[in-house]
């Protein structure tokens, strides 16, 4: 018995772009200056390989300019690589850039028609389907008008709907769906893990981390026009942020044509290239995750219950507090933070801008914050706590990965994540019982 074959290979693949110096604006220039404009190539793609196996679903993630939508179109058969093969087994529906597939003129239905027509089903199999199509998007009354009056977020309905109908085996989404509102973008989710759980293969372009944490198995790190990380969502993503913010400090994030500097070549989740090889290190271990302005820094961090210092028992109160001290001083900034399983998921988020706190202003100086849980309702187990200063563009000023832990315990038997305070009410004939809170 043979081993699965990869839904989508991309064995090797380099691609450029030609970028112009000097446009020539006039027929005359077109004329005496061809074949003499002067221009250089832009590598967008790099000797890049990875493997998608069928009904995986893949982020793909990297700062803007490192070759994530590039390559989605090379697996969409939009572009095609100049170096190097990509293998594609299955009908593939790709969500690239808003509005590619419409016509401005012809109105919402008349593009279910032409759309569905590129995606590869007949008109028969678009009648059939037309309803569900625009049940889905919501248009209503909008549907027959012109979609050069529609709202960005109209364009993204329409086309989020008629490429989850056409029954993909490959559904190639890049950045779509953040130009949703909310509820719609839920409804979205809802159906990408519908696809999910039948084994469609799915590739995300994004820069929702958390998103990609959540849905993904596994993420793809692109970084210079190369693949700098492949593995698991929570170790890729933490390696990937502190990456990128360490180098938004130094200055370094600058958009280049010049890539003759790119990190190694492709590296997967249990090493990347050290220091004896000549090549940048990005250390891996989690526990030494911590980035940021340096603007504001955390000394330390304490939890503390009735029970004591690192210990709390499920449902009783838990404080988190955070000593700093401020380099100097900022405005409009949040304290957050965070808590994950000892398997990395992450059980709860939040900071002080999520809970419409104040606005915080800080001065030259020390001073301590303190998130309080009235009833810290995680099962029992370790969970380790991270926590963070942030400016309100979410640069972060410290982010500091895994900075404290606390050992939750309790005396009821509870499976899950987390305890719901509830009650239990039971009915019989007319006569109910109540029981106390438990």
């Amino acid at each position: 018995m043979t081993d699965a074959q990869p839904a989508i290979r991309v064995n090797h693949v380099t691609k450029s772009f030609r970028v112009h110096l000097e446009r020539n604006q006039t027929l005359k220039e077109k004329i005496l200056y061809a074949g003499r404009a002067k221009y250089r190539d832009f590598v967008a793609l790099r000797d890049v390989s990875v493997d998608i196996m069928p009904g995986e679903s893949v982020g793909l993630i990297g700062v803007n300019g490192s070759g994530k939508s590039t390559l989605l179109k090379l697996m969409s058969r939009i572009l095609y690589p100049d170096v190097g093969t990509i293998e594609v087994a299955g009908r593939v529906s790709s969500l690239l850039e808003l509005g590619a597939g419409f016509h401005p003129d012809f109105s919402g239905r008349e593009n279910i028609f032409m759309n569905g027509a590129l995606l590869g089903l007949s008109r028969r199999e678009i009648s059939y389907k037309i309803g569900e199509i625009i049940e889905f998007s919501e248009l209503g009354d909008f549907i027959d008008e012109p979609v050069r009056s529609y709202s960005s977020g109209m364009y993204m309905r329409l086309a989020f709907s008629v490429a989850v109908a056409v029954d993909p085996e490959i559904l190639l989404i890049d950045e779509i769906l953040a130009v949703g509102d909310a509820a719609f973008q839920a409804k979205c989710m809802s159906r990408l893990k519908e696809l999910r759980g039948q084994d469609k293969t799915i590739v995300i372009v994004t820069h929702d981390a958390s998103a990609v944490e959540r849905f993904c198995d596994k993420v793809v790190w692109m970084h210079n026009s190369r693949v700098r990380m492949e593995g698991q969502p929570v170790e890729c993503i933490q390696t990937y942020l502190a990456t990128v913010f360490r180098a938004a400090n130094e200055g370094a994030n600058t958009m280049s044509f010049d890539r003759t500097g790119a990190h190694p070549d492709h590296t997967n989740s249990s090493s990347l290239a050290d220091e004896a090889t000549g090549e940048e290190r990005v250390d891996t271990d989690p526990m030494d995750l911590r980035w940021g302005t340096g603007d504001v820094v955390i000394d330390r961090i304490t939890v503390t219950s009735s029970m004591g210092e690192g210990l709390v028992k499920c449902g009783d109160p838990l404080d988190i507090t955070m000593h700093f001290h401020v380099v100097r001083s900022v405005q409009d900034v949040d304290f957050g933070v965070g808590i994950f399983s000892e398997e990395g998921t992450q059980c709860y988020g939040t900071n002080t801008r999520v809970d419409r706190h104040q606005t915080i202003s800080l001065e030259v100086g020390t001073g301590h914050v303190t998130f309080r849980a009235d009833n810290f309702c995680l099962l029992p187990g370790t969970y380790a706590i991270d926590v963070a200063c942030s400016a309100a563009d979410t640069q972060a000023h410290d982010y500091w990965r895994k900075a404290s832990k606390v050992q939750v315990f309790s005396d009821r038997p509870d499976v899950g994540i987390c305890r719901i305070p509830h009650d239990w009410e039971l009915i019989r004939d007319t006569a109910s019982i109540e029981f106390a809170r438990m």
